[in-house]
């Protein structure tokens, strides 16, 4: 009730691990009621982790579900700048979004790049369509709003850094999602299809991070547990693996015996299988401790338990194969657990 048109925005955050305040604001500016369409200014200083695959459009069941890889993740970088930009729905079925932003980077681990430990000033424009051509839409007085979300879905980015207003990067990054679902007699099929394309010269963090959810520092009951991502591995270290070019997939399949055991929740079962693969070109631009390109197949094989006990959560097991398997039967096996609100 605040405006119609406009639409202000502030947060404000504390870390304990760095004992560091974070805070941002914004406004959006509508154009018009009838459809998605409106500029947005922020200004921000927070950290992230590096390597993060982009989010731009996702819904928050997505957002949310993908936010419990940077948990394990200890190579944060910190950040300060603003950004301006421009939403709209080019049609039902595809938005686009376009923006521009000038910030300081730095590091927040021991990390030098090309041999330099400082803060680096970045200015970069990115592009981001979303196509979803089943998705069932309306507009309300807070903005749009989906109400019935079907696939396939597609995502698409590109950001350009440039050597200009005191930008000191030229790189091209590209990334890439695509979801479907099938159903058939034999039960539901999902599967996720994503990979990214980096070129130029950067810190590590415009880097692809490839999902490790193992936190290799944990200790006792935790060390093989981990929240779910809508991207990420179960038993891959968190943090290790950055690469420049990659391709992942990521299959489930439904089998179609539902069951109850406790409770009014009806139970299913999942298997789940699941790859990432790719490679860097300079990692010598990068000194930084625990370390790798991900150049070979990584794979891991799953079983998820959903409703678990009846109760609102999905258990999965999961376990290595592959190259990246060894004979240490803890360091191949993972434990997820995932609200079921979550979804696929």
């Amino acid at each position: 009730k605040f405006n119609k048109y406009i639409s202000p925005d502030v947060y404000l955050a504390y870390g304990f691990k760095d004992r560091g305040f974070k805070y941002g604001a914004g406004v959006d500016v509508r154009t018009t009621l009838e459809r998605n369409s409106f500029f947005r200014f922020e200004y921000f200083k927070d950290v992230m982790a590096s390597g993060r695959f982009s989010q731009n459009l996702w819904n928050a069941k997505m957002q949310i579900n993908k936010n419990g890889m940077s948990i394990q993740n200890d190579k944060y970088y910190k950040f300060d700048g603003f950004k301006f930009g421009y939403e709209v729905d080019l049609s039902n079925s595809l938005t686009l979004n376009v923006s521009a932003k000038k910030q300081n980077e730095e590091a927040g681990y021991p990390y030098e790049f090309m041999g330099m430990s400082r803060k680096f000033e970045n200015f970069s424009s990115l592009a981001t369509i979303k196509f979803s051509p089943n998705n069932r839409n309306i507009m309300t007085p807070a903005g749009k709003y989906t109400f019935e979300q079907n696939f396939p879905e597609v995502f698409f980015n590109y950001e350009q850094g440039y050597k200009s207003l005191s930008g000191e990067f030229n790189y091209s990054r590209f990334d890439v999602l695509y979801t479907h679902q099938f159903r058939t007699s034999l039960g539901m099929t999902q599967t996720r299809a994503f990979g990214g394309y980096y070129l130029g010269k950067a810190p590590i963090w415009h880097m692809f991070e490839m999902g490790g959810l193992d936190g290799n520092s944990n200790t006792g009951i935790l060390s093989n547990f981990s929240l779910t991502s809508y991207l990420g591995f179960a038993t891959m270290t968190a943090g290790k693996y950055f690469n420049d070019k990659f391709a992942g997939y990521y299959i489930t399949h439904r089998i179609p015996w539902y069951f109850k055991s406790f409770g009014k929740n009806t139970s299913s079962f999942d298997f789940i299988y699941r790859g990432v693969i790719g490679d860097m070109k300079h990692p010598e631009y990068h000194q930084i401790e625990n370390f790798s390109p991900l150049n070979h197949l990584y794979q891991e094989v799953g079983f998820e338990y959903n409703n678990f006990l009846s109760s609102r959560f999905n258990l999965g097991l999961f376990y290595r194969v592959g190259y990246y398997a060894t004979s240490n039967f803890k360091d191949n096996f993972g434990v997820q657990l995932k609200l079921k609100l979550l979804e696929f």
